[in-house]
């Protein structure tokens, strides 16, 4: 697993050992980030946006977003041995200024509420 674009391109991304992890396919990633590059139909640019990474995992589509130009990144994620992970991805790119962990469950009452920033992208991926 690795960072496809930007100013991180080439690097690697840390996986869990678990099973249960199913990390974002760089062909999938590619995909979504020329999606929102060049459709029309959508009113957002990447660079400079505020991100939100729901069920983060490892981090992969949030860092992706940093490397491409992303103001920030909230990445969202409960499972704890993937926490372990994401944090180790997230300081291995020293991106901690520019990254917000929260360790909630989305499903949990006022999770999302508890989020005071706007967000430019959503990303769901569970």
């Amino acid at each position: 697993m690795r960072i496809i674009s930007g100013s991180f391109k080439g690097k690697k991304i840390l996986l869990p050992k678990d099973k249960l992890t199913r990390p974002l396919k760089d062909l999938t990633k590619e995909s979504i980030f020329n999606i929102i590059k060049h459709s029309k139909l959508l009113n957002v640019e990447l660079e400079q946006a505020n991100i939100l990474d729901l069920f983060s995992g490892i981090g992969s589509f949030g860092l992706e977003c940093l490397s491409r130009g992303a103001a920030t990144v909230t990445f969202l994620e409960n499972y704890k041995e993937v926490l372990v992970v994401l944090k180790k991805n997230i300081n291995n790119l020293k991106q901690e200024n520019f990254s917000k962990l929260v360790e909630k469950d989305i499903f949990a009452e006022n999770t999302l509420k508890s989020l005071n920033d706007k967000f430019d992208i959503i990303f769901m991926d569970p």
